[in-house]
């Protein structure tokens, strides 16, 4: 039951390779944003312009906006450009999906041999026992789904918060280049929210698909595991992983517990710890295991670090002995989205410091 350096080796390997396909998509998609608003600029400025010679060198009544052919055909192609945009975040997150499910699928043999004694005939079985070819499909088109159903406003809600914009103006005087110049960077920031949404879409839902075929993958090795543990990103850039994924690293669940249900974006990943070597017959003596403490892991960083990522009064609760380690972490609930654990908010960690409950 001890995942070995070889263990971590593989998880880092993956890591690395779903990370990776992460930054594919997010340069498509960043590159795609920018020359998308690179070739609406002008359209989006004359009909500014438009707005402001309609009132006289002030911004005029929102009857009048809408009266303005310029600025609501640009409205037009502002929606044209984000229909497009929407539909390459779903090609591209479902491309993405379709690669990280197959990593994890075709790398739980691996995980699981390298916790049992080499060479044996159990590790042989793991590393070469096939998952059904269908799986990865079956992923997609959930995914596909997933995304129709829950997220595909895209479009839509950016285009209508551009709109907002348009018809509320911006108090900055009678000068129509000031005006003007406000209200294109307040266009240029409605327009990069949607970007900002297809981001967190597409790396969520292809971080989730690659945990869920890892999931399925470990179900074909039952006979030997005891469980899964969640395992954080611990030596990541400065901040990158958050106090609830730094609580919930080297936890162990069993089998039947989905997840990770790691917050949006989150990295974590799902890794099957076998039973013991006792237990699977093997009278040899067994490897230490091999996962990372997270506690010393934080505990060992420096201070700045450690503020970086706790802040100030979180760091002060936890260093004084009022929280637990636990308590960093809690399972939220999103509407529209599945359960998840995410950074419990410092107010009810004072909570719990005062002898407040911890639910």
């Amino acid at each position: 039951m001890a995942i070995t350096p070889e263990t971590l080796r593989l998880v880092e390997q993956m890591r690395r390779a779903v990370g990776s396909i992460l930054d594919t998509i997010t340069r498509t998609l960043v590159a795609a944003w920018v020359r998308a608003w690179d070739d609406i600029a002008f359209e989006v400025a004359s009909g500014i312009t438009e707005i402001l010679q309609a009132g006289d060198g002030k911004w005029p009544s929102r009857r009048v906006i809408e009266q303005t052919a310029r600025a609501m055909s640009a409205l037009d192609v502002i929606a044209a450009a984000l229909t497009r945009l929407a539909e390459l975040t779903r090609s591209q997150t479902l491309a993405g999906v379709s690669e990280a499910a197959r990593i994890a699928l075709d790398g739980q043999g691996d995980l699981v041999a390298s916790q049992l004694p080499y060479g044996s005939t159990l590790a042989l079985q793991a590393r070469y026992r096939r998952h059904r070819p269908d799986t990865v499909d079956a992923i997609v088109r959930r995914t596909a789904e997933q995304i129709h159903a829950k997220h595909w406003p895209l479009a839509e809600e950016a285009t209508a918060a551009m709109k907002r914009e348009l018809i509320r103006g911006v108090v900055v005087g009678d000068n129509p280049r000031t005006a003007a110049a406000r209200m294109m960077r307040n266009l240029e920031g409605e327009f990069n929210g949607g970007l900002a949404r297809a981001l967190n879409l597409a790396r969520t839902e292809t971080l989730d698909a690659h945990r869920q075929a890892a999931e399925i993958g470990q179900e074909q090795h039952e006979d030997v595991l005891d469980g899964w543990v969640w395992m954080a990103e611990l030596n990541s850039s400065r901040g990158r992983t958050c106090p609830s994924c730094f609580a919930m690293h080297g936890t162990v669940h069993p089998m039947s517990e989905p997840g990770p249900i790691d917050h949006q974006q989150g990295r974590c990943s799902r890794t099957p710890k076998t039973k013991s070597w006792a237990d699977l017959g093997f009278d040899i003596p067994e490897p230490p295991d091999a996962v990372q403490d997270a506690r010393e892991v934080f505990d060992a960083l420096p201070q700045d670090e450690r503020l970086a990522i706790m802040g100030r009064r979180r760091l002060e609760l936890l260093d004084s002995g009022q929280i637990a380690w636990s308590d960093l972490s809690q399972r939220r609930t999103t509407t529209g989205w599945r359960d998840s654990y995410g950074v419990r908010p410092v107010k009810d960690l004072e909570r719990i410091a005062r002898g407040g409950s911890r639910s």
